[in-house]
């Protein structure tokens, strides 16, 4: 039999809602301690949890050494193989909640959405030299950047936190998750009216290839899935829906 190897986050909100939904399920994690990464539930015989960062998560599905994992929505596809086997069980275990947004200093007063920017980028590079944008998720900010003509831009890394490069001259606008947007203002910067990427919150996913080859692994996957739609009164993603996602993946080999 082959045990399901179930990657949680590491630390953070995702590892306290998880904790907490898990242990709602009925499903508690068993874990010697704070500093061990591996842990099991006892309930559920034929599961091995992993302890990983949440950045990591999704890779590792996609690599095969995890089957199915706990990430937010912004993460999942920010990170996915755009051919990989990593496929959305659930779309939705209702903590987590949070945005990746767009924000330009307080001082541009004359850009307030998306076609602004995009004037402003034009600007710039009449002047020789292209908009700097700092975000960790650059795949997802430069796709919607695209898709709303925002040309002439340069994607730059930043480590920490990135609402101070603007101010330290690091970047021109922002690109980052926020929940209230407080820090944001904080900095003196603000979300443009239509700058919101995508809308996030904590889901499952799994490789679909391994689960759909897989009977142990899929039964497993399915238990844990019927205990959180007990649990939170059919608002998640029920088997059904898990059979279906990996329809695509069927027939193929292990």
């Amino acid at each position: 039999m082959s045990n399901l190897r179930f990657a949680l986050p590491s630390t953070g909100a995702l590892f306290d809602g998880t904790s907490k939904l898990l242990s709602d399920c009925g499903l508690a994690v068993r874990r010697v301690n704070s500093r061990r990464y591996t842990a099991d539930i006892p309930s559920l015989p034929g599961v091995d949890v992993l302890f990983q960062r949440q950045t990591d998560i999704t890779m590792e599905i996609d690599g095969g050494s995890v089957d199915i994992g706990v990430v937010g929505l912004d993460r999942y596809y920010e990170s996915r193989l755009e051919r990989g086997d990593t496929v959305l069980l659930h779309n939705g275990l209702g903590f987590g909640d949070s945005k990746l947004v767009i924000a330009v200093p307080d001082s541009w007063l004359d850009v307030t959405s998306m076609a602004d920017l995009a004037d402003i980028a034009l600007e710039f590079r009449s002047k020789g030299h292209d908009l700097r944008i700092a975000s960790k998720y650059q795949r997802l900010v430069k796709r919607y950047l695209d898709e709303n003509d925002v040309n002439y831009v340069s994607m730059v890394h930043v480590s920490g936190g990135h609402e101070a490069a603007p101010a330290m001259g690091l970047a021109d606008v922002i690109a980052d998750i926020t929940a209230t947007g407080a820090t944001l203002r904080e900095n003196g910067l603000r979300i443009l009216v239509d700058g919101t990427v995508i809308k996030s919150q904590s889901v499952i996913v799994g490789n679909g290839r391994v689960l759909a080859n897989d009977p142990d692994k899929l039964a497993s996957a399915r238990q844990i899935l019927e205990k959180i739609e007990a649990s939170m009164r059919d608002r998640c993603g029920s088997y059904d829906q898990l059979v279906e996602n990996l329809k695509p993946f069927a027939g193929l080999d292990g």
